[in-house]
Formats: C-alpha cells, sequence, structure tokens
C-alpha cells in the first residue's frame, strides 16, 4: 500500500522536467536575462571601474547600529540565507584575481605597505564560445535541498533509520569530519542562525515521521521518508511565498500560481544569484541575541564576526536561545552599507584570513560578467539613470556613489541595486525587484513537483504547518512567539513571582510566568501570552 507514495523528485533534480532534463538539476548552468559584459571574455567585467575595496570604504562602511525603521527581525536575512542555500551555489576554482587594497586601508594595511590583497579565486566554470557559464551544484528548485541534500553522497549521509534524519542525543544534527554540523547544504555550519534553522527542518522531518507512524503503522521507512520530504517541501514553499517574498518585493508583487509550465525554465539566473539575492547582506546585525523564555539573557549575545563556522558557540545555548533572539532583534536597513563584522572581519580578522563580503560581491560580480548597473536596467527594460540623485533619494548615499565612482554609468549592479529607494511597496528596490520576482515566478511555474500542483495523499494531509512561527515553537521549547516571526517584537516576560509586564512604544511580546501577572500593551500591535499563574 505505502509503495505509491515512495516515488518523488530525485534528490539531484535530474529528469524533474519532462522535456529538458538539464534545467534546474544540479550541475545546471545558470542562466543570462542579460548579456555577458564585453570584458568578461575570460577576464573580469568593469575594467574601467574602481577597485573594490576602495568602493567598500566610502559606500559600504557603516560607522553605527541603523536598525531598520520597517521593523523587519533578524529572522528575515535568515530565512533569506536559508532559502538562497536551497537554490544556489557556484564553487570556487584555482584560478585567484586577489583585489588590491588601498595603501594605508585602516582595517587591511595598516602599516601602509600597499601590497596588501584580500584573497579571491574566481568560480569553476565552462567555456562556451569564449565566454564564462557557470554551475549551479545544487537544485534551482525550492525543493528543501538545505535540508535533504542536492546529491545522493549528501543525502546519504544525513539520512537515519525508520524514515528520519540524523540527529544526535540533543538533537542536533550531525557533525562532518571537521566538526562543523552538518545538513542539507555544506554551509549548514556557517553561522548560528543557520544552524539553528536546519535544525529546526530536521527536527520538523522527524516529527512528521512520527506522525505519518501513527496514522499507518505499515508505511515503510521509505514512504514515510519521502511523504515527510515533501510536506517540508510545502511548508517551505508556503513560508518563502506568504510570509517572506511579500516583505521583500510587496504584497501582490507574485501572480497567483497558475500550475505547472513547461516551456518555463526555472534555472537560477546569474544576475539574481552574483547580484540581487545577496541584498541580505545588508541587513545583517552587529550581534545576535540568545534570550531566555522571558527576554532576559540566556547567554551574552554573539558578535555576528564570532557566530561563523563555530559549532561551540551553537552548542552553548542550542537552538531555542539563538531563534529567540533572531525573533526580537532588528535587521539593519536596506542600504549599501554592510557592518564591520562581515565588512572587515568576514570568518577572520584583518590579514589573519578576514574578508570584506562588500568586496568579494563587487568582484565576484565582475568575475561572473555582470554588466554595470545601468546597463543592466537598460537591457531588462528599465530606464537608466542619469544621476546618482536618481538612484537614491538618500542624499548620502548619492554622495557616496558619486565619491566612489565618479560616473553613474560604472556602478556596479550590486551596488546600484542596493542604493535604490525601496519599489512596489517591499523591501528591494526597482532592479532587484525585477530580477528577484522573475526568479520566484519561475522557480514556481517550472517546477513539475510544486506542491501546489501536487495534493499531499490523505494519509499525510493536516501534517503540516502554517507559519514559520508554527514550526519553531513545534520543534524547540520556546513556548512563546509572534505569529509573524519576520517582524521584530521586543521579548519581555515574568520571573516567578507577581509580576506587571508593560510594553514600549513597539511591537511587544509579553509573557507572564508562574505568578499572577498584569499584562499592558501599548501602542503597536503586541502579542500577550499568559504563563502558568492568572
Amino acid at each position: 500500500m505505502s509503495e505509491s507514495y515512495e516515488a518523488w523528485r530525485a534528490i539531484d533534480g535530474a529528469g524533474d522536467h519532462p522535456t529538458n532534463e538539464n534545467w534546474g538539476k544540479t550541475d545546471a548552468l545558470e542562466v543570462r536575462l542579460t548579456d555577458a559584459d564585453a570584458d568578461a571574455y575570460g577576464g573580469l567585467a568593469g575594467g574601467d571601474r574602481p577597485n573594490p575595496r576602495a568602493i567598500s570604504n566610502v559606500v559600504s562602511r557603516q560607522a553605527e547600529d541603523t536598525a531598520t525603521d520597517a521593523g523587519f527581525s533578524d529572522m528575515l536575512w535568515s530565512w533569506g540565507q536559508f532559502v538562497d542555500h536551497d537554490l544556489d551555489l557556484t564553487g570556487e576554482g584555482e584560478e585567484a584575481a586577489p583585489i588590491a587594497v588601498p595603501q594605508g586601508d585602516p582595517e587591511f594595511d595598516p602599516f601602509g605597505t600597499g601590497e596588501a590583497t584580500i584573497g579571491f579565486h574566481r568560480s569553476n566554470h565552462t567555456d562556451i564560445g569564449g565566454e564564462r557559464a557557470y554551475g549551479n551544484e545544487i537544485t534551482s528548485f525550492l525543493d528543501a535541498s538545505m535540508v535533504y541534500g542536492s546529491s545522493e553522497d549528501q543525502h546519504a549521509a544525513i539520512r537515519g533509520d525508520g524514515g528520519k534524519m540524523l540527529l544526535d542525543d540533543d538533537g542536533f544534527l550531525p557533525k562532518d569530519s571537521a566538526g562543523q554540523y552538518m545538513g542539507g547544504d555544506v554551509r549548514s555550519g556557517e553561522n548560528v542562525g543557520l544552524t539553528s534553522l536546519h535544525t529546526v527542518f530536521a527536527r520538523e522531518h522527524n516529527r512528521i515521521v512520527d506522525e505519518l507512524a501513527d496514522r499507518d503503522p505499515d508505511l515503510s521507512d521509505d514512504a514515510l521518508y519521502t511523504l515527510a520530504r515533501r510536506v517540508v517541501e510545502t511548508e517551505i514553499q508556503k513560508i518563502t511565498y506568504d510570509e517572506f517574498l511579500p516583505k521583500i518585493l510587496g504584497e501582490g508583487a507574485l501572480g497567483d500560481y497558475a500550475g505547472f509550465d513547461a516551456d518555463v525554465n526555472p534555472t537560477i539566473s546569474v544576475e539574481f544569484s552574483t547580484a540581487a539575492f545577496r541584498f541580505g547582506h545588508t541587513l545583517l546585525s552587529p550581534t545576535i541575541q540568545r534570550l531566555a523564555e522571558n527576554g532576559g539573557d540566556a547567554a551574552d549575545a554573539l558578535e555576528l564576526r564570532e557566530a561563523f563556522f563555530n559549532p561551540a558557540a551553537f552548542a552553548e545555548t542550542g537552538v531555542d536561545p539563538i531563534l529567540r533572539g533572531l525573533a526580537d532583534g532588528k535587521s539593519q536597513a536596506y542600504d549599501p552599507m554592510l557592518v564591520e563584522d562581515v565588512r572587515s572581519f568576514l570568518f577572520g580578522a584583518p590579514g589573519q584570513g578576514g574578508f570584506d563580503l562588500a568586496s568579494l560581491n563587487i568582484q565576484r560580480g565582475r568575475d561572473h560578467g555582470l554588466q554595470s548597473y545601468n546597463d543592466m536596467r537598460e537591457a531588462l527594460g528599465l530606464d537608466r539613470k542619469a544621476s546618482f540623485a536618481e538612484i537614491s533619494s538618500n542624499p548620502d548615499i548619492a554622495a557616496r556613489l558619486e565619491e566612489a565612482y565618479g560616473d553613474v554609468d560604472l556602478i556596479d549592479a550590486w551596488v546600484g541595486g542596493l542604493a535604490e529607494d525601496s519599489f512596489g511597496g517591499g523591501l528591494v528596490g526597482e532592479l532587484f525587484h525585477l530580477i528577484i520576482a522573475d526568479q520566484f515566478e519561475r522557480v514556481r511555474a517550472g517546477d513539475k513537483f510544486w506542491g501546489e500542483n501536487n495534493p499531499l495523499p490523505d494519509v499525510a494531509q493536516g501534517i503540516g504547518l502554517n507559519s514559520l512561527s508554527e514550526i519553531v515553537k513545534a520543534n524547540t521549547n520556546i513556548e512563546a512567539l509572534q505569529d509573524d516571526i519576520f517582524l521584530s517584537y521586543d521579548r519581555q516576560g515574568g520571573g516567578d513571582g507577581d509580576d506587571w509586564i508593560i510594553g514600549s512604544q513597539d511591537r511587544d511580546l509579553l509573557t507572564g510566568g508562574d505568578g499572577d501577572d498584569g499584562l499592558f500593551g501599548r501602542d503597536h500591535d503586541d502579542h500577550l501570552e499568559g504563563g502558568k499563574g492568572d
């Protein structure tokens, strides 16, 4: 009876498309929405553009905390990274293209040698008519590959017995030979927030398996695994399209689902992976809070620079305090600026393995042959910008662009896209809005296994949860959480005694403790949740 439940999409996406077997599969070559820059036929694009680190020092340097006025939580960028790791990964090769550091750079050349560089290796590529094409090392589908893998080897390494995912006795992911937490994507241990989401969805898979087994004890291990995988895929699709993308693109930016379209190629575009979907880097906060249920510190907040590839920091508190912190903390403002933790201290200190994420993004765009900002706009049917002030209504941002580039036609696509004013009721500007909307329309329409196109069998109906908040609560000991986890709520709670808990002028998550507590919200939409007392 369970045999019919075991057939589902291939782990590597092979054969998922009925007529174009390479579309969307692991190692498919990314498509281009615009032609490659003329300089990019073997070389780096933008030979006349300024030095990446010099641009970063002027445009991307952020001197202070710039918490967003939009009220988005740190979970917004964390989920964006989680989804990105479901969609694209381009590996690096041996060819070096180091980024020259301006002489006297305060972080990377403090002694003024003029010889410092930031390490950079060009992406693996295939030559097609002299032009470099880039293979996506994971599937392009929104198929939960970051949970299950995009290759049989990765898949086998994380699957357990009884249809479940491998977890240790603490409910944590298994570790690889280097001691890093291991999920379906090789970047699962990149930072503690990402590891927390990977852990939650592995637990969610196992929760679903347990419920399926209760409903039908005759289901085989493979049937349990496949059905749970289908449910998790559908949950991730729903969260992304119903909760996440409306904040990025605005409500209604994507049309209603119209079913599978065999003429639509879901493969990731170079413009999406190399520019537009890197918008989240500007939202990164300088710290990740680790909060107790009542809003107090479960452990000291982690500086973002300490959160990368740090399994010990994750294990110190486990999932719950990190996810409470991501739901509570406000993301940074949307602009071309990055916190110093990633602009100078990414993966280490300057001169000790550290990188500048802004410089890397600029250089990667040139490595992948991206046209300049204005050329890309024109190629996509948008108007060119005649002045820096036309790009951003913020005088400081416009002035930074002018100082760094001097000519509006030299701006790199990633920088210009981040500098644009928000568009269409969403977070990102017009250029990134177009590219991101295009990609998510194609990912959905070009996937014959899309959840809405494949109703779950009766045995699995009603098992899936409806929001990220529900999934987090179902798989942790977090009791109180706002319904929309992508909006920041200030967590405050009572202790064991009788407490009066009064909200702030912002959105609040107020929780009672064991005593008889009074909870009072104020001006914003607050979430009030009682404890064990009255």
